[in-house]
């Protein structure tokens, strides 16, 4: 059996830590104050058994943020309700911050029946709080009552809890290691420790691990768990992990410990928010809340819409403090002043980077079931593909279960691993389409178009486009030329004053001989305007008859020849070629020698090794 762990919940004084002590042996009130006060301020731990941990949590309103902490490391709710007090307050704010992290199963532990002396009393009391829990969808195993003075009943509440523990079992959705930090102290000797429940994934000792949000990498130096060394956790287990060269200063609760890569800090995320049936509380725009995300609380506002009690709603939220997070976590919200437990949400998408119009419409048709919101992503997000890691990591699940998806969407994957579907292909072959056609429209001289300028004005990622581009040209859609790429069969039209100026160019180029010219020189010559020059020019270029050499030095194609010529003729006898050399082949100046060098050797058709040059894989190639 793996380990499973028992949170607390219940009113204050309902007698939650005395149960535990007579369930465990162990007092948790842990703290001077708690003792002095008689009441649990912070999380308390205890174990049952070697396989269960139990979390007792604060009952007093002041202390819930505590509570939600450790309600996010729970698998069952052990729910205490004084006999003499019944259901009260903190009892139903305890439920719903359980039932809102997911946490909708466990068992009953009826208190203090020593005060009453009155069955009717109790079984009316049995009534309320069965009829509370089916109203709130909280399965329970049993109604243990329980004799604080004699101790009657904790045999049986024990044998319960073991009984349903053995037929528990986690299962962790990501081999990634994850765990949310719930208690931080420093041991003389060992250094800071940081204790929570494993999320996910395993952890060993000597394992590489990051601290989140703050990136600090550290190693493992000792692992314990239920008191005892141990050389690993995994999903599910209570962990308390010794973190070499780490000051307690820089872990909280609320930092997470993680596989290092894993996971990314956010400011922002996108949500699913349902509202308590209880609440009198609307969420409004921009309302400024607090969030109980993992075991860290974050103040932050809410924005895309309105909620009332028990409706539901996607929300964007924008947080004051960074978290890491990932798809489908839960979290519980609160109003900020006065404190009360007001909603809660799970993380539809833990960066929604968009802007704010597109994101909008996403507030509005984003799914909340994993597969179907997997689905929409892909096809959305069809401009900026992911990996299969990528969409591991994002929903933080196994690749088994990413392939499962994949298979039923009927996805493909490119050699770099992007996963698209027909239906997204489609789409950026239509948008390449409509970019050559308003290129085309507003200057119908650049028939061909660089592919940093067509990544420049579609914004994709560069490896999508070129296999984009490339799945094109193989259909026929597009044709790779120098320089570029064309709409196939797209033929400019232009005016006999169009030739008369293109003719006009090309003249002013030749005239240069082997002398590289520069582009503000034959704007100054023709007396054309630059931009017609410069459309005339890449005419010119994708026609073959004039070549760029960089650095806005133009060259005409028939001499570049030429020079290729006297190059390779000169290699034929020389293995070696200096700037003097060259500049008595061509008969060029340094300033122009040395550009046009330049462009050979970008080209491969020489190769330089520092003063020199040698003959290089493309000449006569």
């Amino acid at each position: 059996m793996g380990q499973v762990v028992i949170g607390t919940a219940g009113h204050i004084d309902h007698g939650k830590t005395s149960l535990v002590k007579a369930l465990t042996g162990i007092n948790t009130d842990r703290l001077l104050e708690e003792k002095q006060r008689g009441m649990t301020i912070d999380l308390g731990f205890a174990h049952l058994t070697e396989s269960i941990t139990i979390i007792d949590v604060p009952g007093h309103e002041k202390f819930i943020r505590n509570m939600a902490a450790g309600a996010a490391n729970i698998h069952f709710g052990l729910l205490v309700i004084a006999a003499d007090d019944g259901i009260m307050p903190q009892t139903h704010e305890h439920l719903d911050i359980l039932t809102l992290l997911g946490v909708k199963k466990g068992i009953v532990a009826l208190t203090k029946i020593d005060l009453v002396h009155d069955d009717e009393w109790l079984e009316l009391v049995e009534l309320d709080i069965t009829d509370l829990l089916e109203k709130q969808g909280f399965e329970i195993e049993l109604i243990h009552r329980i004799n604080n003075l004699t101790g009657d009943g904790v045999n049986e509440l024990k044998t319960n809890i073991i009984s349903m523990a053995n037929q528990f079992s986690t299962v962790s959705l990501s081999s990634q290691f994850r765990m949310n930090v719930d208690r931080v102290f420093s041991k003389t000797g060992f250094g800071t420790v940081a204790t929570g429940t494993v999320q996910n994934g395993l952890a060993k000792n000597g394992d590489e691990i990051e601290i989140l949000p703050s990136g600090i990498k550290t190693k493992i130096r000792g692992i314990q768990t239920h008191g005892g060394l141990t050389d690993s956790v995994k999903s599910g287990d209570r962990a308390a992990i010794n973190l070499a060269n780490v000051k307690s200063i820089n872990l909280t609760r609320g930092t997470v410990l993680a596989t290092p890569g894993c996971l990314q800090k956010t400011n922002r995320i996108l949500a699913n928010i349902s509202m308590t049936s209880s609440t009198n509380w609307i969420i409004k725009n921009n309302q400024r809340l607090r969030f109980h995300i993992g075991t860290a609380e974050v103040l932050g506002r809410a924005s895309g819409g309105r909620l009332e009690q028990s409706q539901s709603g996607n929300l964007i939220i924008d947080l004051e403090s960074p978290v890491s997070v990932v798809m489908d976590d839960r979290f519980v919200i609160r109003s900020y002043s006065p404190m009360e437990t007001i909603a809660g949400g799970v993380i539809l998408d833990p960066f929604p980077v968009l802007k704010w119009k597109v994101l909008r419409d996403r507030i509005d048709s984003i799914p909340v079931e994993p597969q179907k919101r997997f689905e929409y992503l892909i096809n959305e997000d069809w401009k900026k593909p992911k990996t299969k890691n990528e969409w591991q990591s994002l929903f933080f699940i196994s690749k088994t279960k990413i392939d499962k998806w994949t298979d039923k969407l009927k996805c493909y994957e490119t050699q770099n691993g992007l996963i698209y579907t027909d239906s997204g292909l489609k789409k950026a072959e239509n948008e390449i389409i409509s970019f050559f056609n308003i290129s085309y429209e507003k200057n119908s001289f650049r028939s061909v178009l660089s592919s940093d300028g067509i990544l420049t004005q579609v914004k994709w990622s560069d490896n999508w486009l070129i296999f984009v581009l490339k799945t094109m040209i193989g259909k026929g859609t597009l044709s790779e030329e120098k320089g570029g790429f064309s709409l196939s069969g797209y033929q400019p039209k232009f005016s006999q004053k169009d030739l008369i100026d293109l003719e006009k160019i090309e003249s002013i180029v030749n005239q240069s001989g082997y002398e590289p010219i520069l582009l503000k020189e034959i704007i100054s010559t023709s007396g054309f305007n630059p931009k017609r020059v410069g459309d005339l020019i890449h005419l010119l270029f994708a026609q073959g008859k004039v070549e760029n050499l960089g650095n806005q030095f133009w060259l005409n194609r028939p001499n570049l020849d030429n020079v290729l010529s006297d190059i390779s003729n000169y290699f034929r006898s020389k293995d070696e070629l200096t700037v003097a050399d060259f500049k008595n082949i061509t008969g060029l100046s340094r300033k122009t020698a040395i550009p046009l060098l330049e462009y050979l050797d970008k080209n491969h058709f020489t190769v330089r090794h520092e003063n020199v040059r040698v003959k290089g894989e493309t000449l006569n190639g």
